[in-house]
């Protein structure tokens, strides 16, 4: 099969980290086996890829040569384990994550992957390839932390289960994870506060936000608080900068607590709890890096059934949520190397950039 490869030596990747750029040839189409599964695995021809920063941020940085990029997929079951959870048969369409760039034989940017069984989830007939795609990284993350972290809870049938009361702060509600913790916590019952720039006001309003605060403004913190002085809980959807420092004044007068979508190094600011979500966790596998001398992050049983919950769901509740605003491209494996610059360059801000591979 096709696959799109990691090309990078160690040293320019340390260096690229280094430096925070990117340079020389990061990725090359290879002629690659394809895969074969384990008896808990299935095999899927892929059909459509969402593109995520972190997928050139794996080419620039984190991606040994030959391992395959791309974690956002959809397409059709082609092959299923003998013991592969899920009752799935061939022709199936399933959509799903797959922790990328770090291994030789899975990777969504590539013409067949395989997935345990039990971390893909079926396409209902009213969902897109596009679509579906797109219910991957950044809608995972966004589960995850209101889930995992947060306690934000739903049934196994999507109904709510959440404390209709209760106000819940998504910091940066522009993001494409942010749209969807958005609609996950309203699906939850939870009034949602966001902050967002003046532009994007009527955007975060439309994917289900009750209340919107300019970011912007010196007096943000302040505002949000008088209108809202009984916050506990806040998603940081940005992550960077004091954006931390902004969701944890808003929840200290009630011993609240923050949860980012980066890991910050921050577990304590001035008494308010700080938490994080990383996607090696769902997936039951160490992350290391540099391999293979560098440091392991710690696997979390836990988000892995986070996750696996998230998936029972998401054929129902993938028909309730709105996808980002997209681009498609039919690029096909031998353009996504551009597809991935472009992505780099900003070129695709506040679109959600799918791309069909077959």
């Amino acid at each position: 099969m096709k696959a799109l490869v990691g090309a990078r030596s160690i040293v320019t990747r340390l260096s690229n980290y280094s430096c925070g750029c990117s340079s020389a040839d990061g990725v090359k189409i290879r002629t690659v086996p394809v895969p074969e599964i384990s008896d808990n695995e299935i095999l899927v021809r892929v059909r459509s890829v969402a593109l995520n920063p972190t997928d050139f941020n794996y080419v620039d940085i984190l991606s040994p040569r030959r391992a395959i990029i791309g974690c956002d997929y959809s397409g059709t079951v082609v092959r299923v384990g003998d013991k592969a959870p899920g009752y799935w048969q061939v022709g199936d369409r399933v959509a799903g994550f797959i922790h990328e760039g770090l291994y030789t034989d899975r990777g969504s940017f590539a013409e067949y992957l395989k997935i345990p069984g039990d971390l893909a989830w079926n396409i209902p007939p009213s969902v897109s390839d596009e679509e579906a795609a797109t219910l991957g990284f950044s809608a995972f993350t966004a589960m995850l932390a209101l889930n995992a972290r947060l306690g934000v809870h739903w049934s196994d049938r999507g109904k709510s289960q959440g404390r209709a009361a209760t106000p819940i702060l998504i910091h940066s509600g522009s993001t494409f994870a942010s749209l969807f913790a958005i609609q996950l916590a309203k699906l939850a019952g939870l009034k949602v506060v966001t902050t967002a720039p003046l532009q994007c006001h009527d955007l975060v309003k439309e994917y289900g936000a009750d209340d919107v605060f300019d970011c912007r403004s010196p007096t943000a913190i302040e505002d949000i608080i008088q209108v809202y002085p009984n916050i506990e809980r806040a998603l940081d959807c940005l992550s960077e900068g004091v954006s931390t420092a902004f969701c944890a004044d808003i929840v200290r007068k009630n011993r609240g607590w923050v949860v980012t979508t980066l890991d910050t190094g921050k577990r304590d600011l001035n008494g308010v709890r700080v938490d994080f979500v990383r996607a090696s966790s769902v997936v039951n596998a160490e992350f290391q890096w540099p391999r293979p001398f560098g440091p392991k992050s710690r696997t979390v049983p836990s988000d892995n059934e986070a996750l696996c919950r998230f998936y029972a769901t998401l054929p129902e509740l993938s028909q309730k949520l709105k996808p980002p605003p997209l681009k498609t491209v039919n690029v096909g494996l031998n353009s996504m190397r551009a597809a991935l610059d472009m992505l780099r360059q900003g070129k695709f801000s506040g679109t959600k950039l799918v791309a069909n591979l077959a």
